[in-house]
């Protein structure tokens, strides 16, 4: 899948489901499958019902959940879902805690009810998910009583002709979410790839004006609403809806706007999010931003393996000194869905702190030498020195980072492995930064 890399740095499915694998232990997988010369398997993502078969194969391997996916329905593609319901969860970790009790609405859940099923099991959130469908209601809330969520999931009947938003004066949300229609009337031949792969409702993927008009609704509520809701977000199934999009933000007062691109398989979607609350940080998820500007294709996470004689909490213990020599900005990122990880982190550096390190050791060293002999003008002298080094760090805190990277520990059977994402600025500091702790660690 050619798009895999510019995944969620979390999503599970950055590495394909191995399809060897489910074909042993899901016999009635076999029958959608098949086995090339080379011995290796292919899926027909084309067949509805195979496609039915791996989505809910994977949502019970993966998560635990037992979902029916009814005939004539949209057939949620889980790794979008999961990159929607990561790039949130980097939102709320901007901004709170992880003791907060987070509270969000999916308008247009479906019948599957996937985006509250995932966030209740995976991150423990409370959901209401709406929809206008009778027939999606009755399923949605059949999915979430299999699962034993109702203490976590409620499930609404809207009108299409009343508020996309069922918030009353007295209640707030943490955040809201929705997957809309796409395509208007107009384009009902659509090639869209997931239009492809789903014979939907068609409410569940037209309406009129397409995907532009009903979010336009959505931001007019939101204005009515404010802070209501802490943080609004859509998924886009254009990137062309962006820009009238973000114009009707600017127009009502939108405080902070931020958007993101959703990457998976041989389709893409893209997401926006807007608050009315000064207080509230938001964050944009381009993974493929360098791509944009350059027409280069990030490159794969770089790799490297950690000896054998460190275990599990003296590899966490050195890198955390590693990374406290090196004064980066550290944005500690934690992962609910994949137990390999042990540490996982967004990295920036506004100065170069890892060359030079001899020369850096050795004025260390000289300042402890005047600390002990306080020697009155060596010590002014290093002090003037230390001004300098703080006016420095100073304007650096102002500047662009020098680089950004997104940074994983993590544990697979008995192996032990850095890897390393680089994300936006200078390559180059960024390998060397990589290169730093590789030579640290082996």
């Amino acid at each position: 899948m050619p798009n895999n890399q510019f995944m969620h740095p979390r999503n599970i499915y950055r590495k394909p489901p191995a399809f060897k694998e489910l074909a042993v232990k899901y016999p009635e997988f076999n029958k959608y499958a098949s086995v090339g010369l080379n011995g290796k398997i292919f899926f027909d993502f084309k067949n509805q019902d195979g496609l039915r078969l791996l989505t809910t194969i994977l949502l019970k391997k993966d998560f635990d959940l037992d979902v029916d996916l009814p005939v004539g329905r949209l057939i949620p593609t889980i790794p979008l879902r999961l990159n929607y319901l990561l790039w949130i969860e980097d939102l709320f970790n901007l901004n709170y805690d992880n003791t907060k009790k987070i509270k969000g609405i999916d308008i247009g859940t479906g019948s599957s009810c996937i985006y509250p099923l995932l966030a209740a099991k995976q991150f423990q959130w409370s959901m209401v998910g709406t929809d206008i469908n009778k027939e999606a209601i009755k399923n949605a809330i059949k999915n979430v009583e299999k699962n034993n969520l109702q203490n976590l999931i409620q499930v609404l009947e809207v009108s299409e002709w009343e508020r996309l938003l069922p918030v009353a004066v007295d209640e707030h949300y943490d955040f809201c979410m929705c997957n809309p229609p796409f395509h208007s009337f107009s384009n009902l031949n659509s090639s869209d790839d997931e239009a492809d792969n789903a014979t939907g409702a068609t409410s569940e993927m037209y309406t009129m004006g397409g995907e532009v008009d009903f979010v336009k609704k959505m931001i007019k509520e939101s204005e009515i609403l404010q802070n209501s809701i802490s943080i609004y977000t859509t998924m886009v199934g254009y990137k062309a809806s962006l820009d009238p999009l973000k114009n009707e933000l600017k127009a009502i007062g939108a405080c902070t706007i931020a958007e993101a691109g959703f990457y998976q398989g041989r389709n893409a979607r893209w997401g926006i999010a807007w608050t009315f609350q000064p207080d509230i940080k938001l964050k944009d998820f381009l993974p493929n931003k360098e791509f944009q500007k350059e027409k280069l294709k990030l490159r794969p996470p770089v790799s490297f393996k950690i000896p054998e004689s460190y275990d599990s909490t003296t590899a966490l213990t050195k890198l955390s000194e590693l990374l406290d020599s090196l004064k980066l900005s550290i944005s500690i990122l934690k992962s609910k869905i994949d137990e390999s990880v042990l540490y996982q982190a967004d990295i920036q550096a506004y100065e170069n702190t890892w060359t030079h390190q001899r020369r850096k050791r050795r004025m260390e060293k000289r300042l402890a030498d005047c600390k002990r002999q306080k020697t009155n003008d060596c010590c002014l002298h290093v002090e003037s020195d230390d001004e300098r080094v703080d006016h420095h760090l100073e304007a650096s805190l102002k500047a662009k980072p020098l680089f950004a990277a997104t940074l994983v520990l993590r544990k697979t059977d008995n192996t032990i492995s850095i890897d390393m994402l680089h994300l936006d600025g200078n390559r180059d500091n960024s390998h060397q930064v990589f290169q730093f702790l590789k030579n640290r660690f082996i």
